[in-house]
């Protein structure tokens, strides 16, 4: 997850714990408070009763900025943030379809691309991770990511045990 060169070990980003959400949506709900009914968090839908929340996962190297023709969609080198001026969007698409995780809306709301700025006008962090009753959703720097040991130990609270 570290990026090339300016991304510390202080940089913060979203971590979903697949095992912990349980697919409520509340990080859905958040952002669309924040935004006038716009989500800027995706779901992927893995079966009929399994949701699992897609974040912008603000690329070190961003293929949704490479990708706009007018420079609309920006990276915030100090803060590793990749964020979009919306005034700008002409609804072009190539972002959407650049992103190799498919994390930017399909459907155009006011023919304008939909993505996630970390809430970067609130000190606390996403309303997205703040609203998750489970904490699948957390705001964590890359050293607390590591910690979590990812893939190497097992952890659910149901009786059906996943590896994390």
């Amino acid at each position: 997850m570290a990026g090339a060169g300016v991304e510390t070990q202080n940089s913060k980003r979203l971590f979903v714990r697949l095992d912990w959400c349980i697919g409520c949506r509340s990080c859905e709900a958040a952002c669309r408070s924040r935004f006038k009914g716009e989500a800027r968090i995706r779901y992927a839908e893995i079966s009929e009763t399994a949701l699992v929340p897609m974040p912008c996962r603000h690329c070190a190297e961003p293929l949704c900025a490479a990708a706009c023709p007018f420079e609309v969609i920006k990276k915030d080198e100090e803060r590793g943030i990749v964020y979009q001026s919306s005034v700008h969007c002409v609804g072009c698409r190539s972002c959407i379809l650049a992103c190799p995780f498919g994390v930017l809306d399909k459907e155009l709301l006011r023919r304008i691309a939909q993505k996630c700025s970390l809430c970067q006008d609130r000190d606390e962090g996403p309303r997205c991770a703040a609203s998750c009753p489970t904490g699948a959703l957390q705001f964590v720097t890359e050293a607390e990511i590591k910690e979590q040991q990812v893939g190497k130990r097992t952890s659910a609270r149901l009786p059906f045990w996943r590896r994390v």
